[in-house]
């Protein structure tokens, strides 16, 4: 276990199942046309303030360790000699969090983030909230929803800020710290959820140009089937964000409501890190966050060994590694115990790793050519001769 507090370490069972929400995320932003690419974790320094993103972890030569994916992909493409008109662009990878607020956040936390690159019209918007949509049903979280709000324009955003400075200062202390003047709306402290109650509504401060992009939004996903909900006060990500927001949100096993997934708007973000103004909207989804509200244990997710070699004796044990490699060339996972321990320590490992066939084989056994195979499902061990092994293997595995 780390010494660290504030980072989170996966056990083989947690890890199968971020491996499997990270797999089911890629397949559904793959099927929306996006494309894989890979931004190296380290941002050049400034990157952060640039982006909107906030706060960063610095390294001694300045450069910073990634606070933000979608500032990642915008990097990337500006890289591009000649980038596309158009692109949808999607990534995964550790990001950075130098003060981590709240619960299940950490200084170093996994993501899957895709951007939309070159749309300014509302179906842009629509498309990424129904990708969120259809990435909570594709993983099968439970009483998930969808829910969008609008930050307005960059002087619609200003004057709802200025009209709540008195209100902001009853904020809990972790909004305080946090130095993001929304956060306070998204907050889970009850004093902070009060304050919002009592703040005024964020949507009556946005224009007439947003509401009308809003509306649309609204519009376009209603027209194409998909359920979501409008939140006037919803508000976050001030700085980095205009117009839309949208939010996944889904019970985790406890039945806590959280957020899996934020995204958005973000036209400014290109021409922020020193491109051509191009707009922008993506979404980012937090692994570890999202596999709290997957359900079933992580073990449920690790893939059986499907042959599981227990094998006592020098020439008993070169065996299996050798019929170990042939077995895997075959498209088998094989696993071999390589302690020099008794048939029960090794019978107990193949129950530990699911194996669903067991081949036990000894010196004796060897000399005989023979193996003992037991099926795992109905407990039955049968001696059978070695060349029969591949036939009988194939028969019980497929």
């Amino acid at each position: 276990m780390s010494e660290l507090t504030d980072v989170l370490d996966a056990s083989p069972a947690d890890a199968a199942k971020w491996r499997y929400v990270r797999r089911r995320s890629f397949a559904v932003m793959m099927g929306h046309g996006y494309r894989e690419v890979q931004p190296a974790p380290l941002e050049p320094a400034g990157t952060s303030a640039r982006s909107g993103a906030g706060g960063t972890l610095s390294l001694a030569d300045g450069t910073e360790l990634r606070p933000d994916p979608m500032a990642s992909i915008a990097r990337t493409f500006l890289a591009e000699r000649e980038p596309e008109g158009f692109a949808r662009w999607m990534t995964a990878g550790n990001a950075f969090d130098p003060e981590p607020l709240g619960a299940l956040r950490w200084r170093a936390w996994h993501a899957v983030s895709g951007l939309v690159l070159g749309a300014t019209d509302p179906a842009a918007d629509a498309e990424i909230a129904a990708l969120c949509l259809t990435l909570a049903a594709d993983v099968g979280f439970k009483d998930h929803q969808v829910v969008l709000g609008t930050l307005g324009d960059p002087a619609d955003l200003a004057r709802f800020i200025e009209a709540t400075i008195e209100l902001r200062t009853l904020r809990c202390a972790d909004c305080k710290a946090s130095g993001a003047p929304l956060r306070f709306l998204t907050c889970e402290d009850e004093g902070c959820r009060a304050l919002t109650a009592s703040a005024p509504r964020l949507r009556d401060f946005i224009g007439v140009a947003s509401l009308k992009h809003h509306e649309a939004v609204l519009a376009t996903l209603e027209a194409s089937g998909f359920v979501v909900h409008d939140d006037p006060r919803l508000g976050f990500g001030a700085g980095r964000y205009n117009r839309t927001l949208v939010e996944l949100r889904a019970r985790t096993a406890s039945g806590a409501l959280i957020t899996v997934a934020r995204g958005g708007r973000r036209d400014g973000l290109l021409h922020a890190l020193g491109g051509r103004a191009m707009p922008a909207v993506g979404v980012t989804l937090g692994i570890a966050r999202a596999a709290a509200c997957t359900p079933g244990e992580g073990e449920t997710y690790e893939a059986a060994i499907e042959v599981f070699i227990a094998a006592r004796g020098a020439g008993a044990r070169a065996w299996a590694l050798k019929q170990a490699a042939a077995e895997r060339a075959r498209g088998f996972r094989v696993d071999v115990d390589l302690r020099e321990v008794g048939w029960a320590d090794q019978l107990q490992r193949a129950e530990r790793v699911h194996a669903r066939v067991v081949l036990v084989v000894g010196d004796v056994e060897r000399k005989k050519g023979e193996v003992a195979i037991r099926d795992m499902h109905t407990r039955e061990t049968r001696h059978i001769p070695e060349e029969t092994l591949s036939a009988e293997l194939k028969r019980l595995l497929r």
